[in-house]
């Protein structure tokens, strides 16, 4: 398919031009990239994993340059346009995406990482299999990964980022020691707890509201060469809960995550998984790491990977899912974080709606228990009780009209999880109000808010999630010189 490239802006009719403007035209600033206006781009940055919306940008960039970012910004609030990073896309209700406005492919940018004394500094567009790999060479590792290694740094931080590790180092955005961000007004600025540590705590987990990340510095921890993995059955839900308890109190495993699939006899099949790191010749002692646990008996299964191989598990799933077209079905996922003090009532509800039918092998229901303490980041939002639990339906179904119908009821879902103190993780499908959201980052929003007004004054970063669903402000007179950066 030809691909087009915009060099100029149309004011009157808001539209590209493939040629050189003319009287009533406004140019591009110089790009080191290209801004790309093609079919298949734009089609592309109008979807996202999820395959529930489709909205239709005007313009793709695919930055050569960070500067490339900024004076896009600068174009794009010059013009009143909107504008907003996109990293890998893997959200499931259209928050990466920018109806009638620009999208940032972050992915296209992509420095070497310089490592530090316990710390990397990363573009934001890396994946975290690439920050991974680099940093094992150097003998460090993340504290906290994604199950999906595929996924960008810009755009998990953007959310939290959460894995079986967060019990003890809390989510991603809790391990940034520094940020490279630009802002709405196009302006660069280096953020963290020591400096603008208001636009630091705007950006992490506040979804592009505030900036656009465009390098994080993160903290690393030293790694061992080798992980032992287990997969253990378990009879029901609540013994699988009370032993998670157990062992995100005791600390025994570096990694913990229990997983809920239909059985083959039409019920549920419920299995932890739990994995313990470690290096040659030092080896974990089985016994003493099954101590006390309630699974079923005689069906562990255990295996010994490099830490890599381990923390990469998911790479060959989806590699599957990719290869026989099912990535491309709709995605209703349902993501809630939910208080230890009622996690048993909630559970025994959605257990009560949810179908085995509804659930397929692709992903399967998950629970990743956590101490909040850990949790430090104000936009992170999480129930205010020692203990909570992520949980994730992650559904896949065949058809739109059947996305509906689930999404729906994640509504319903929200709403009792709510009810029994819960905060949603905003990456799933689940529709939401301006007044939700206030709710949400309550008692932050106002701080929220005034970030927002500070270094996004005309709104128009990162649309997709509606969380500031306010039109943008006129145009600033005079050109903000996309140039100069």
């Amino acid at each position: 398919m030809k691909q087009m490239i915009a060099v100029g802006f149309d004011v009157a009719s808001r539209s590209w031009l493939t040629e050189a403007p003319g009287r009533a035209g406004a140019g591009l600033p110089r790009l080191d990239g290209a801004l790309r206006i093609d079919e298949q781009s734009l089609a592309e940055a109008g979807e996202d994993f999820g395959n529930l919306r489709r909205t239709h940008p005007l313009a793709v960039l695919e930055p050569g340059s960070e500067k490339d970012a900024v004076r896009m910004i600068r174009f794009a609030r010059q013009h009143g346009l909107k504008i907003g990073p996109r990293g890998q896309g893997h959200t499931a209700f259209g928050q990466s995406q920018v109806e009638g406005g620009i999208v940032i492919r972050m992915t296209a940018l992509q420095a070497a990482p310089v490592f530090g004394p316990e710390q990397v500094e990363v573009s934001a567009g890396m994946s975290w299999r690439q920050v991974l790999t680099a940093s094992l060479a150097h003998g460090l590792r993340p504290p906290v990964l994604t199950h999906n290694l595929s996924l960008s740094v810009g755009g998990t931080l953007s959310v939290g980022g959460i894995d079986g590790g967060s019990y003890r180092y809390g989510a991603q955005v809790d391990n940034v020691l520094a940020l490279t961000v630009v802002t709405g007004e196009g302006k660069v600025e280096t953020c963290s707890l020591d400096q603008l540590p208001e636009l630091f705590e705007a950006v992490l987990a506040g979804q592009g509201q505030c900036g656009i990340i465009l390098r994080a510095v993160l903290r690393l921890i030293p790694a061992q060469t080798h992980t032992l993995f287990f997969q253990l059955l378990y009879p029901d839900l609540p013994t699988m809960l009370n032993d998670e308890r157990m062992l995100i109190a005791d600390g025994r495993f570096d990694k913990i995550s229990v997983h809920i699939l239909p059985s083959a006899a039409g019920g549920w099949t419920y299995f932890a998984q739990a994995r313990r790191d470690f290096t040659p010749p030092a080896l974990p002692d089985k016994e003493v790491l099954l101590t006390g646990l309630h699974h079923v008996r005689g069906f562990e299964r255990m295996a010994s990977q490099t830490y890599l191989e381990s923390a990469d598990r998911g790479a060959k799933h989806f590699a599957e899912l990719t290869a026989s077209g099912r990535v491309a079905h709709p995605h209703p996922w349902f993501d809630m974080f939910v208080p230890d003090s009622t996690l048993d009532e909630y559970a025994a509800e959605i257990f009560s709606i949810l179908k085995p039918s509804e659930i397929t092998s692709d992903f399967p229901i998950e629970f990743y228990g956590f101490n909040t303490a850990v949790c430090r980041r104000p936009l992170f939002r999480v129930p205010e009780e020692p203990v909570a639990f992520l949980n994730d339906v992650m559904i896949t179904v065949p058809d739109p009209e059947a996305a509906v119908r689930m999404y729906e009821r994640n509504r319903r879902f929200f709403e009792r999880a709510r009810q029994l103190g819960g905060k949603h993780y905003p990456i799933g499908a689940i529709p939401l109000s301006p007044e939700d959201w206030q709710k949400h980052f309550d008692p932050y929003w106002e701080q929220f808010a005034s970030a927002k007004r500070r270094f996004d004054p005309d709104r128009i970063l990162a649309p997709g999630a509606g969380i500031f669903q306010e039109g943008p402000r006129p145009a600033p007179a005079g050109d903000p010189n996309p140039e100069s950066c």
